[in-house]
């Protein structure tokens, strides 16, 4: 039985518990509340509290909300220890100083509350993904492994490289009537990677193989023949056997359907016009040896739509029949064997070889998906000893949005916390907002964990809601959720916020009878309907701001059109989601400007632009001018634009795209344009982010085309933040939001337009068979197995939908208004059951009328309006903002602005003029080419891979983006290129405006530097024997610094003279001036761990040009025999790089301290290695009994007096 929550005396004792809270109701504010009481009235440390939560969004309000319940908290008990009147926000807390009424009780909750709010920053309040990926990080880092796993953010390249290439090694290797075969009946690249995505995105997918005859391991070509062959010689001898009592069945049938009055049997009949046996006898004969997929498929009519069990199903169901039975089922089973049976094994094989795949190739790179975090820490139901740290470092665990849990995630909670006696496990949810099936949330789940709490609490005030509209509500969802098996508890409406007076709170708009449409007709003709609801809304007595309307879609395709509508009479909008820029109508208009300007001779393309906003030409006089239909010796429009194009090519790099197009657009339409409403913006944010790539890629103008085109159709995931339209983000506008994405959100009035509409129909060819990450193939979903999963797939889809109309009717403050349309096919749409009643969920939608909703809805007291939904505006009807009446002021200015505080690094220190985001990044640039005058050792090469590699800064930093996605496990393949990823090299090049043929030269270079070993301290170790999970590249670090000033550098060189770069170097330290306060920050390029010892180093990569010239023109040396250790020496001085490493030693020192248990300088820090690239010699000519003495790298153990001086000197006050 459920309780009503009490925020002040809910239990705070070990258990596993459930709190319910309706949308509205303050499980926020009653999770804040509940950690208040777990850190005073438990004495838990904030750092032993796990808060979990299903966005990123959502923990950071949480962690917000959490940090000022712990202010006022505290506020509130020293105004008490003072002999104040605690001044709190709300009665709950107010309630809960009233009880701190002992003195020493209160002082030790005040210590406690300071304590926490020290800590709120470190505190675990995060997504389940992140609290798996910290969990790994402190496992790996107790166990001496890893110091944090890399999370694979971006998986939709790895999927489709996997599959492209199995794509060409499977599928273009197949005889070419078995591929025309497959490519007919629905197998492409593109629905292959959809189905992929959707098993790798579940934990643990296990696709079932009915048939058990699928082997990964083998090619798919034999494979193929032998289930075609098998399918053949099973079908034959059953054709020759039964397919006259087959056909006899299927007349007998129709015979009875129509005596039982069914009008349309088709295409079974009596006294059928086509002999169909005598077709596929015919085919039969035909086949020698035997069918192709192509030849299959060509017999699509008698096999399929005939013969097929799945074709025969489908119409006894719409005959009437609720289970039809087959009528020769030995038969029509290798009927549908034939036809379906090779396609869903080759599906199968596909998927399962996929998988493997991505498994092999992540595990190479070295980096691990949010799925593969959750699998990493799945304990199943067998003991798992890594529990133990878990439990130990945590004590109370709340899980807020549990409905959103996947079966993996609820097993991981249960077993690490749920089952221990000493934990409380808190989870806080609503069934009813079970709205992410296909992220996989699972009702179920929920359902599951419900029937093992120990207590049930409900939250039954809502906050959000006025009180007329709630009432509304209440009654209005009193039906509850049929589908879904959920009642909707009336809640107690304890909102402040005032209802409209003169307009109803709660409102049905009917679509007139008369307005008979089918749904496409409908959702076309519906957004210029709401175009005119929301401007008479504006026009209202109670005029809302734009900015507190929302309207609530399913489909992006929806917001595009109403967002389209409302923006022809001049309503403004925003999307309220992840949206990109270079999906809108400007990207369009954009490649038009683009695709002319790279080729000015295109007619299609000068047509395609003139014809685009940006011109606005009639298709017609367009056509015209290219037809040379003009008068004899003048030039067309046509030709003069080609000119213009031609010229703005030319002077291209100087104006710049969007200069250009600055150009064409003349003040006329740049007006029509704004009158367009969001286009002028977003075509102002495209062309900057083409020109950015321009600038950044080194494009020209037909790559930059290409470039546009090609992020438009194949978007980046995930999508930067810059791709997020600029017209979204206006605060005066009419937010459009998908219903998902309006969770946790809320508005004053609400419009929902599509409630009257059934989910869309569910299909194959990958289902979900039941049970936790298991799948099934089926193509056809009419009968056996298919029709099962089908009609599981609707149930749940429909079930889902209600729970969606329950998510976007509860984000309302004010005003609601729902729209009703009768529209036929929409059987299963989620408001019958609130209009008509409970019943009336599975009725079909004819017998829902007018009559009935009237009726049903009286009989409930229900306060609703009803009334027609309005009619499209007039042409021309344009809303217009009300002017501002406010008188202008002058805006605040700053104060004082200390500018002795800032932002330093190690290349800020060391360089008198460079590029200020560079010292702002903490990042170094190599210098150009130095000759070799020092006298070089016998025996090296005076050549290397990278010799000729081109020098300098844009060189340098080249390389070094390279060495980040370089897999270290390159260096010990025989094909080098068949491991590193095949556009990295190239597109990196490019980047930098060099020639792409010089990947393989930079293949064969860094391949030299995995292998060369090291040397020093380090021996034979060699850079590719560092797994991923022993290094990480690029360790970025900003260091609190007080003051450090020049004088504090040297005495920490001093300080340890016998150590390398000592006294001589020190005195050259002198010449730098350094007087710094704030953060010094940097980026080390590589920081590994020596698998021997487990000491960590720092590693910086120096693509410094140390050679000779041995003509005025020709003969560059330049090779391992240059970079000896005096060379490398001289240049490590006069760069300072003995500073930087210094410094670099500094942050992974304080680093480890933070992150390792148990650390110790003595035992944990190596020392630092640089690696100048160019010099590195391979394996060849290493002599372990003279490892101090090579060329290409100097290794130095860490002198610790220096590190911990350094330390010291950042952070302390310069005397």
């Amino acid at each position: 039985m459920a309780e009503r929550f009490d925020a002040n005396r809910y239990p705070l004792d070990p258990g596993l518990r459930l709190l319910e809270a309706s949308a509205g109701t303050g499980k926020t504010f009653a999770l804040a509340h509940l950690s208040l009481r777990l850190i005073t009235e438990k004495g838990h440390p904030l750092e032993a509290l796990l808060v979990v939560t299903y966005t990123d969004a959502a923990a950071e309000e949480l962690r917000s909300r959490i940090g000022q319940r712990l202010q006022l908290a505290l506020a509130g008990l020293e105004r008490m220890d003072r002999g104040e009147t605690p001044d709190t926000p709300d009665a709950v807390l107010a309630d809960w100083c009233a009880g701190a009424v002992n003195p020493r009780e209160r002082r030790l909750w005040i210590r406690r509350l300071l304590v926490a709010l020290e800590q709120l920053d470190r505190a675990d309040i995060a997504t389940i993904h992140s609290f798996c990926r910290r969990s790994l990080r402190r496992l790996a880092l107790n166990s001496g492994c890893a110091m944090e796993p890399q999370l694979e953010t971006d998986k939709a390249a790895l999927q489709a490289e996997v599959v492209q290439d199995l794509w060409q090694q499977e599928l273009l290797g197949l005889p070419l009537p078995e591929l025309s075969g497959l490519r007919q009946r629905g197998l492409s690249p593109d629905s292959l990677r959809r189905c992929l995505t959707q098993l790798d995105d579940d934990v643990r997918p296990l696709l079932d193989d009915p048939g058990g005859d699928i082997q990964i391991d083998q090619p798919l070509a034999p494979q193929l023949a032998s289930w075609i062959k098998s399918a053949w010689t099973d079908l034959l001898p059953l054709w020759d056997r039964d397919h006259a009592a087959l056909e006899a069945g299927f007349r007998s049938a129709a015979e009875q359907w129509k005596a039982q009055g069914i009008k349309s049997t088709t295409p079974y009949a009596v006294k059928p016009r086509t002999d169909r046996c005598a077709q596929m006898q015919q085919w039969i004969n035909q086949q020698d040896p035997l069918p192709t997929l192509e030849s299959i498929a060509a017999i699509k009519k008698p096999l399929q739509d005939y013969f097929h069990p799945g074709s025969w199903c489908r119409i006894a169901r719409k005959c009437g029949e609720s289970n039809p039975s087959l009528v020769c089922p030995a038969l029509q089973r290798a009927i549908a064997e034939l036809w379906d049976g090779p396609i869903e094994r080759v599906w199968s094989y596909l998927l399962q070889k996929g998988l493997a795949e991505l498994v092999q190739r992540r595990r190479r790179r070295g980096v691990i998906t949010f799925s593969g975090l959750l699998a990493a820490l799945d304990p199943g139901e067998v003991e798992a000893p890594w529990l133990l740290p878990l439990r130990q470092h945590y004590r109370a665990v709340m899980v807020d949005e549990f409905q959103d849990t996947d079966p993996v995630q609820w097993r991981m909670l249960r077993r690490t916390f749920g089952d221990s006696p000493e934990h409380l496990l808190l989870l806080v949810g609503d069934p009813k907002q079970a709205i992410y099936r296909f992220r996989g949330g699972d009702l179920d789940t929920y359902l599951a964990a419900k029937s093992r709490v120990d207590r049930i609490d409900q939250l039954l005030d809502n906050f959000r809601t006025t009180p007329p509209l709630m009432e509304g509500l209440n009654k209005l969802m009193q039906p509850g959720l049929p589908r879904s098996g959920l009642e909707v508890p009336a809640v107690n409406p304890c909102s402040t916020a005032s209802p409209p007076q003169s307009e109803p709170t709660l409102e049905l708009l009917l679509v007139p009878d008369e307005t008979s449409l089918s749904r496409t007709a409908l959702e076309e003709e519906l957004p210029h309907q709401l175009a005119a609801l929301v401007l008479n809304l504006l026009r209202s007595e109670e005029a809302p701001d734009p900015s507190e309307l929302c309207l609530l879609v399913s489909r992006h395709q929806q917001a595009a059109a109403l967002r389209r509508a409302l923006g022809a009479c001049g309503i403004p909008t925003r999307l309220v989601t992840q949206g990109d820029v270079l999906e809108s109508e400007a990207a369009v208009v954009l490649q038009r400007f683009l695709d002319a300007l790279a080729d000015p001779g295109d007619e299609r393309a000068l047509r395609l632009l003139a014809c685009s906003p940006l011109l606005a030409q009639s298709p017609d006089s367009a056509f015209e001018d290219s037809a040379g239909e003009n008068k004899a010796g003048e030039e067309s429009d046509l030709d003069r634009l080609a000119q213009q194009l031609r010229l703005w090519s030319e002077q291209l790099p100087r104006l710049g795209l969007m200069g250009c197009l600055s150009q064409l657009l003349n003040g006329e339409r740049l007006a029509d344009l704004a009158e367009r409403g969001r286009i002028l913006g977003d075509l102002q944010q495209a062309s900057r982010l083409v020109q950015e790539a321009m600038h950044r890629q080194g494009l020209d103008v037909a790559t930059a085309a290409a470039w546009l085109r090609r992020e438009r159709l194949h978007p980046s995931e995930p999508l930067p933040e810059s791709r997020q339209p600029h017209s979204d983000q206006d605060d005066r506008a009419v937010a459009v939001v998908t219903v998902h994405r309006s969770k946790g959100l809320e508005y004053p009035v609400v419009i929902c337009p599509y409630l009257w509409q059934a989910p869309r129909a569910v299909t194959g060819p990958l289902w979900r068979a039941g049970g936790e990450g298991r799948w099934r193939i089926c193509l056809n979903a009419h009968w056996g197995d298919g029709w099962q999963l089908f009609e599981q797939a609707t149930a749940a889809a429909m079930a889902e939908s209600e729970r969606l109309a329950y998510v976007a009717v509860t984000r309302a403050r004010r005003q609601l208004l729902l729209v009703w349309a009768q529209v036929s096919g929409q059987d299963g749409a989620p408001l019958p059951a609130w209009l008509f009643g409970s019943a009336a969920a599975d009725d079909p939608i004819e017998q829902l009328d007018s009559e009935r909703l009237h009726k049903e809805l009286a009989s409930r007291s229900v306060p609703i309006n009803i009334r027609d939904l309005p009619p499209p505006l007039l042409p021309g009807s344009r809303w217009r903002p009300p002017l501002e009446t406010a008188r202008l002021g002058l805006g605040a200015t700053p104060g004082s602005i200390d500018r002795s505080w800032g932002r330093a690094s190690y290349s800020a220190w060391t360089a008198t003029a460079d590029d200020p985001l560079l010292h702002e990044q903490g990042r170094d640039r190599d210098p150009g080419a130095e000759e070799a005058y020092l006298p070089a050792p016998q025996g090296w090469p005076d050549t290397g891979p990278l010799g000729l590699f081109p020098r300098g800064a844009v060189a340098g930093d080249c390389l070094h983006r390279i060495l980040e996605q370089f897999p270290f496990t390159a260096a010990e393949s025989r094909d080098p290129a068949a491991v590193v990823p095949a556009d990295v090299i190239p597109a990196e090049l490019r980047r930098a405006g060099l020639d792409p043929e010089l990947t393989e030269s930079v293949v064969d270079g860094l391949q030299c530097v995995l292998q060369t070993p090291l040397g020093g301290r380090l021996g034979a170790l060699k850079l590719a024997d560092i797994g991923p999970d022993l290094r990480l590249h690029e360790l970025s670090f900003d260091l609190p610094v007080q003051r450090v000033r020049t004088r504090d550098l040297v005495a920490a060189f001093r300080c340890d003279p016998e150590a390398r770069f000592g006294l001589d170097y020190a005195d050259q330290l002198e010449g730098l001036a350094v007087n710094s306060r704030g953060f010094l920050t940097g980026s080390i390029d590589l920081v590994f761990c020596d698998p021997g010892n487990g000491r960590w180093w720092v590693l910086d990569w120096k693509s410094n040009w140390i050679g000779e010239r041995r003509s005025e023109v020709a003969d560059v040396r330049c090779g391992p025999v240059h970079y000896h250790q005096a060379a490398m020496e001289e240049q490590m001085v006069h760069h300072h790089y003995p500073l930087q490493a210094h410094l670099y030693l500094v942050a992974l020192h304080r680093h480890l301290a933070a992150r390792l248990p148990g650390y110790c300088a003595e035992h944990h820090l190596g020392g630092y290695v640089y690696c100048f690239l160019r010099g590195m010699p391979g394996s060849e000519g290493f002599d372990p009994d003279d490892a101090n003495d090579l060329p290409g790298r100097i290794v130095e153990s860490a002198p610790l007096l220096r590190v911990e001086a350094l330390d010291r000197a950042l952070g302390r006050v310069g005397a």
